[in-house]
């Protein structure tokens, strides 16, 4: 899986269109094993959509889209993600979070009552999802 994120420096982009550059991850078995930075040519969306497809990337993750960018993304198969993340990585950990644990993810109760009950279930629903993807 690859997940781009749309940054101005070291911080998430406002908008995925006027971003200066895209931090795309790649993971697999939901861990960030690389990362690369791929300019932002001020392209137009289906220009920009058309190179992230190209590259192979899955999701890609920003503050805020135009419906133009939204439409773009759509067409080539590609998520796209609001995040009001820290940073572009934690924005990546936090899609590969949601996408593995589910939406709800791990509650803070039930970590401190009974941790293993829901870690158990979490590693089941993660093992399920790479069974299904190895099939």
């Amino acid at each position: 899986m690859k997940i781009a994120v749309a940054c101005d420096g070291l911080d998430i982009a406002a908008a995925a269109a006027t971003c200066s550059s895209f931090a795309c991850y790649t993971t697999q078995s939901g861990v960030v094993t690389g990362c690369s930075n791929v300019p932002n040519m001020g392209l137009t969306p289906r220009e920009r959509a058309s190179i992230l497809q190209q590259m192979g990337v899955d999701a890609l993750i920003a503050r805020q889209f135009t419906p133009e960018g939204l439409a773009a993304l759509d067409e080539a198969g590609i998520e796209a993600v609001i995040s009001n993340a820290a940073s572009p990585r934690e924005a990546a950990d936090l899609y590969l979070y949601r996408t593995l644990m589910g939406e709800e993810g791990l509650s803070e109760k039930s970590i401190k009552e009974e941790p293993l009950g829901e870690l158990d279930d979490a590693f089941a629903r993660i093992e399920l999802k790479l069974v299904a993807q190895s099939a």
